[in-house]
């Protein structure tokens, strides 16, 4: 088995190189379909290496073909921060279907209308052992937590924010687009509470419009403020950039529009966008 070129179908909307491995799973995950897509001058520079970008819901990331609803267009806005001399890997790693809510859920105990959780342990334990283990091995990475990113949206945000905060030694660096919290009550708040101040960076953004149901709608805009809050008072102070779109709804279309500037703060150049987000020496090379 190695990685091969991207499969393109009818309506791929790839940009640059992409590259899969089919069938990557453990004893816990079925095996998936794993993304990788290198950076414009990953074949240019052959001395060079890069930070890596995990994303939750790899089928979401880099082709509308094979996303729910839409993609995030994550090739093509990092080959547009490549041109301000923010260039990464970003690997994007599939959810598990069916088991996609129990693999991203840190809490056990759910809301009475939702399915089981507690496969958090689980999936980040899949994710360093088996996807970040073979992209080390397989791409020039700089594999340091100093430049390892987990981005994702939902219960992809939670599932970040559990990797952040539970190996450290991993992932020094998240983004958390729309996280969904409320899914676990005050699970990922109180662990945040108590665990120790990540040493990086936390990108936390929300829309006004999360959810048809006003009461959801305010607790994904309470619960995210409320994060961002924690992680400044605990000590990251403008290394936690929080940002509110009122108009934004719960959507591939609103985290590529929210995108830009989460990766341009999480790879440490400049981001007018958020609120008093600071600013970093870039962690490309």
């Amino acid at each position: 088995m190695s990685w091969r070129p991207y499969g393109l179908r009818e309506g791929s909307t790839v940009t640059g190189t992409l590259l899969e491995w089919p069938g990557l799973g453990d004893a816990q995950h079925a095996p998936r379909t794993v993304l990788a897509w290198l950076p414009p001058s990953y074949h240019e520079e052959p001395d060079r290496h890069y930070p890596v970008i995990y994303f939750h819901d790899g089928q979401n990331v880099f082709d509308a073909a094979t996303s729910n609803s839409g993609e995030w267009e994550a090739d093509e806005t990092l080959t547009r921060l490549a041109g301000e001399g923010l260039e990464a890997i970003a690997v994007g790693v599939p959810h598990g279907g069916e088991r996609r809510f129990f693999e991203y859920s840190p809490a056990a105990v759910q809301a009475p209308d939702l399915p089981e959780g507690g496969g958090a342990d689980a999936y980040v334990a899949y994710l360093v052992d088996t996807v970040k283990a073979l992209v080390d091995s397989s791409f020039r990475t700089r594999p340091e937590p100093q430049y390892t990113v987990t981005v994702g949206s939902s219960m992809g945000a939670v599932v970040s924010l559990h990797a952040l905060l539970t190996r450290p030694d991993v992932f020094g660096h998240a983004g958390l687009l729309s996280p969904a919290f409320w899914t676990g009550g005050d699970f990922s708040l109180e662990q945040a509470r108590h665990s120790p101040t990540p040493s990086g960076r936390v990108w936390v953004d929300v829309g006004g419009r999360e959810s048809e149901q006003p009461g959801r709608a305010e607790a994904y805009l309470r619960d995210a403020q409320t994060l961002a809050e924690v992680l400044r008072a605990g000590g990251m102070g403008d290394r936690a950039a929080f940002l509110t779109d009122p108009q934004a709804i719960h959507h591939e279309s609103a985290w590529a529009a929210r995108l830009p500037a989460a990766l341009r703060f999480l790879l440490g150049g400049p981001v007018q966008e958020a609120a008093s987000p600071g600013t970093a020496a870039p962690l490309a090379p």
